[in-house]
């Protein structure tokens, strides 16, 4: 019996593009997958909304760029979800490597996120991928981003400075806290709280008793 996997995160937001921009007639490549789901992420952040795809995003010299995108992409290959054709551009005049569906998965994708998808492919579906490059290269968390010339700075899609890499910070910490677990009486538990307040219960009882008889 075939059992049907729910696509969840980024893979979602892989699929759902691509199931919109074929419905569309739009040629969706590396690149341009890349680059309209960054600005689907951008657009979302803009009407105060979430980022819906879930990736991290990265400043690299010729646009946004994800390394879980890219592990998706893989995964999604590997589970027969994807097709990947190398074929040629007939608009470039050279090769790109064409992502097509190879069916409809299902996918669980917040409704506002799908629709701004469907927006922006609506607006830049039928752009080739160069002027895509250009155009997220020129949008603020890139601009923000490539005055540092730091490759792989993690941008802030609200437009400010880049985000720093908390990964070792993160990694620290976690060595500490395994080597210096919480002691049994650790100031602020709530076995203190708990044992104190059976003690008042009585006191308590009688205090409402009281009341209640006035």
């Amino acid at each position: 019996m075939t059992t049907t996997v729910t696509l969840r995160g980024p893979a979602a937001a892989v699929a759902c593009l691509l199931a919109m921009a074929r419905s569309r007639g739009v040629r969706i490549n590396r690149t341009k997958l890349t680059n309209l789901l960054y600005l689907a992420d951008l657009r979302a952040v803009e009407h105060g909304l979430p980022p819906g795809s879930g990736v991290d995003w990265r400043w690299r010299r010729h646009g946004p760029h994800s390394l879980r995108l890219a592990e998706v992409v893989r995964d999604l290959r590997e589970a027969g979800v994807i097709l990947l054709e190398d074929t040629a551009d007939p608009f470039a005049g050279h090769r790109e490597c064409l992502i097509r569906l190879v069916n409809d998965p299902r996918t669980e994708i917040d409704a506002e996120f799908a629709e701004v998808i469907d927006a922006v492919l609506a607006d830049y579906g039928q752009w080739s991928a160069g002027q895509l490059c250009d155009l997220t290269c020129q949008t603020p968390p890139m601009r923000e981003a490539g005055e540092s010339h730091k490759r792989g700075a993690r941008l802030d899609l609200a437009g400010g400075p880049p985000l720093p890499d908390l990964g070792s910070e993160l990694s620290r910490l976690r060595r500490w806290a395994l080597s210096n677990p919480l002691p049994d009486d650790e100031p602020g538990g709530i076995d203190d709280l708990v044992e104190e307040a059976d003690r008042f219960t009585e006191h308590r009882t009688d205090a409402t008793r009281h009341l209640l008889e006035e």
